[in-house]
């Protein structure tokens, strides 16, 4: 069942930074043990902008932000490395995104969070197994 509750985190039990119900959906896919751990550590850097405020436009928030971002660089290298395919790093990643902001709360915190990276620029990492989690 889908968290929809008011809290921006959700639950998270086991606190390993992914919230209990997207959890039990990346565990219910039948993938490779590698894929799910990719995708485990993408759920994980989506969840971690809910753990923020913000509000405001602060360098302490924009260094914030982009710390977030530069792991989100992480996890597409990553799931390179293991092997998905690119139509399915997207899916995966739009499906994992729909999932973790599935509130309008949610979705506004993740708004905020991404103003702070307007402008912002990354380069992709090559695909090396040392970017996984």
């Amino acid at each position: 069942m889908l968290d929809r509750s008011e809290s921006l985190t959700g639950t998270d039990v086991n606190n390993d930074g992914i919230r209990d119900d997207i959890e039990a959906f990346i565990d219910a896919l039948e993938v490779t043990e590698p894929v799910r751990k990719a995708l485990k550590q993408e759920a994980r850097q989506a969840q971690e902008s809910l753990y923020h405020d913000w509000a405001e436009k602060t360098d302490a928030n924009i260094r914030k932000a982009l710390g977030i971002a530069d792991r989100y660089g992480k996890v597409l290298a990553c799931k390179e490395f293991v092997g998905i395919p690119v139509r399915d790093r997207t899916n995966t990643a739009s499906t994992l995104d729909a999932l973790t902001y599935n509130t309008k709360a949610r979705t506004m915190a993740y708004l905020a969070y991404n103003h702070l990276l307007d402008g912002s620029v990354s380069t992709l990492l090559d695909a090396e197994a040392h970017y996984c989690e």
